[in-house]
């Protein structure tokens, strides 16, 4: 390869440093760098650096999920505590020979109220 060719890659290779190059100009230095073509030792040092930036990009998006991961798993565990109170909260009791099922709380209401009012006696 021409000593030109190369230098056109060193200074996109420098733009890409700068935040110079479009996408498209991005992969074809990528792809230059993974050729055979690219195997001088001035290119050691791009492909160093690119390879870690690439590997820095992903980490960062992979990063930027992670409070919204923290978040579903908190609702996931509040809603799975809240099911399973709910469901430790109702009771089963036997009225008049038939087992009914309801919650605790509306059950031990129903008790104080047959327990303290007054017994109305049919007046004679």
């Amino acid at each position: 390869m021409k000593q030109q060719d190369l230098s056109y890659w060193e200074e996109m290779a420098e733009r890409y440093f700068l935040a110079e190059t479009t996408e498209q100009e991005e992969a074809q230095l990528r792809k230059f760098l993974c050729s055979s073509e690219a195997n001088d030792s001035r290119f050691d040092e791009i492909k160093a650096t690119m390879s870690f930036v690439h590997v820095c990009r992903q980490k960062s998006a992979a990063s930027s999920l992670l409070p919204l991961t923290v978040a579903a798993c908190l609702l996931l565990a509040a809603f799975l505590g809240w099911h399973q109170y709910q469901q430790y909260n109702i009771s089963s009791v036997r009225i008049a020979g038939e087992e009914v099922e309801a919650d605790a709380s509306l059950l031990m209401q129903q008790q104080m109220a047959e327990m303290f009012n007054p017994i109305k006696q049919s007046s004679k």
